[in-house]
Order: structure tokens, then sequence, then C-alpha cells
């Protein structure tokens, strides 16, 4: 999978007195089996970055080409491609179970395997399916939501995973966790889009950086 961004842009409250430009002109590929870094201080864009790049905000000018195609033109096509984990989970969180909030993305999308998708990814992050499955998301620890919110993305298997500040609050035993899973991703073939201010735990595995 290739994604371009092409002269993207982004402003707030377009033609009023409070008109701010966020996104000025950016051009960047992301590839599978590829690692981007996105970086820069707090408010300068990351965040509405990835959402550009995984179709949730559309640019106000420029655009976001997905394998040659205009990815606008019919977004719902590719959104079931792109994965997207907000910097805290807990906010994206909707469902009364792990296993309703883990296998929600799956069944909306038709994957007929959901309960064994459930499992594996369960156990990709060292969280026993059965233990977690009526375990309320919001009560969890903050490294276990960061587990949860991660598995409810990867559960559908997209072709590009986004990150937002997958390292923020974890302690370092868990930001190596993390680590290694981003690396697995790699191996098998995921791109990955990961915004962080911990560059220097990912400059041995990334293959190109923007920064904001």
């Amino acid at each position: 999978m290739r994604i371009e961004l092409i002269n993207v842009s982004y402003a707030y409250s377009i033609n009023t007195d409070f008109e701010k430009k966020i996104i000025d002109n950016i051009n960047i590929t992301i590839e599978s089996g590829k690692i981007l870094l996105v970086l820069g201080p707090n408010g300068s864009g990351k965040t509405t970055l990835l959402q550009i790049m995984s179709l949730l905000l559309k640019p106000t000018s420029g655009k976001v080409i997905i394998d040659g195609e205009d990815a606008w033109k019919n977004p719902a096509k590719y959104r079931k491609r792109i994965g997207i984990a907000f910097q805290f989970p807990e906010n994206q969180f909707f469902s009364l179970s792990v296993y309703d909030e883990v296998t929600f993305a799956p069944k909306n999308f038709g994957i007929e395997n959901f309960e064994e998708m459930y499992k594996k990814v369960m156990e990709m992050f060292d969280l026993d399916p059965e233990e977690f499955r009526n375990r309320v998301p919001f009560t969890l620890s903050g490294g276990e939501k960061r587990k949860v919110g991660i598995a409810s993305i990867v559960s559908y298997d997209p072709e590009i995973i986004i990150l937002d500040e997958p390292f923020v609050s974890l302690d370092w035993e868990g930001r190596f966790e993390m680590l290694d899973y981003i690396r697995k991703w790699k191996e098998m073939g995921r791109g990955l889009v990961i915004a962080t201010h911990h560059e220097e735990l990912l400059e041995d595995i990334a293959d190109d950086s923007l920064i904001l």
C-alpha cells in the first residue's frame, strides 16, 4: 500500500477571524513495510496530520493519493486498510467489555473469523483473552488501556498502522514491549506512521522522518 500526501494543508475556522493554518504544503509518502516518524513539539500539527493520513480529516487543500487514486473520491474504500490509535486510548473506548471493544471493527468490516482474531491479537499483546473478555476497558491500567486500544486497531489487520504517541504513560518495560510490537509489524510488511517524542527508541528501525 502506498499513501501520498501532495501539497496538503489544513486550516481550522476557514474564512473567519479565527482561521489558523495547522498543516502547510506537506508532501510525504507512506509505504507498506516502512516506518515514518512524525516529529515536532506539542501543537505543531502532528495529530492533525495523522488524521489526514487516516482519512478522518479532509485537507483544506492538496490531495491524499492511495495506490494512485484520489482517496477522497471514495474514502470508505480505504479506511479498512488503515488503522489509527490515538494518544489516549481511553478516549476512543465506547464498549463495556474488552471483547466488544476489540471485535467491533472486525465485525463491522465483515471479517467472519473475528473470534479467532480476538484471541490472536490479545495474545500478541500478552493479554489473556478469557481473563480480559468481560472486563470494562475504562477500568484497566494505563498500560492495559494502551494495549487494548491498539489491539482494537490491529484486530482487522490494516496495511498501514498509525500510532499517536504510543510510548506515552508507559514505563520502560512497557516502552520496550511496544517497540517489540512495532518491529514485528514492520517484519510482517505493515507500514507504520508514528508520532512520538521518543524518536531515540526508533532511530535504528525508522526509514524516514518528518519534522513539523
